[in-house]
């Protein structure tokens, strides 16, 4: 409770929580959950797009280190646009490549769907095979 009530405490509403897995490999990429403000999060976690309730998210802390807070940058009515993109989106299905947790927070915050994690990842996986395919010619 400690630890919620302090993270609580750093946030203004559609700021967003970037997190890392505490154990495995889910340690090398970042995860992402916004603040509405009031005590309300969401995210795009197992399985769809909804909203976090104070227990799940205290378990999320047990399993995710917050390592640091992308504040908003944006008067009232940008917040409360931002709100709005993110109530828009509940239900939505998670997929890994085209509407992640990171694709969310950044829909809320920027109105844009995009990720650099999956960006990076698939210019590095081209490089990979752009590689042997090069490699094996010789």
């Amino acid at each position: 409770m400690k630890k919620y009530l302090q993270l609580i405490n750093q946030l203004d509403p559609v700021d967003v929580i970037v997190a890392k897995k505490r154990n495995g490999l889910g340690g090398i990429l970042d995860h992402y959950v916004v603040y509405l403000g009031n005590g309300v999060f969401i995210g795009n976690l197992k399985g769809a797009v909804k909203i976090i309730p104070q227990n799940e998210l205290m378990e999320l802390l047990q399993e995710y280190e917050p390592v640091r807070i992308r504040k908003f940058r944006g008067g009232h009515f940008d917040i409360q646009n931002a709100i709005k993109r993110a109530y828009q989106k509940l239900g939505q299905r998670y997929s890994l490549f085209s509407f992640n947790c990171e694709h969310f927070a950044n829909w809320v915050q920027y109105g844009k769907e995009k990720s650099s994690q999956v960006n990076t990842g698939l210019m590095l996986l081209g490089s990979v095979i752009f590689l042997r395919l090069i490699s094996s010619d010789e």
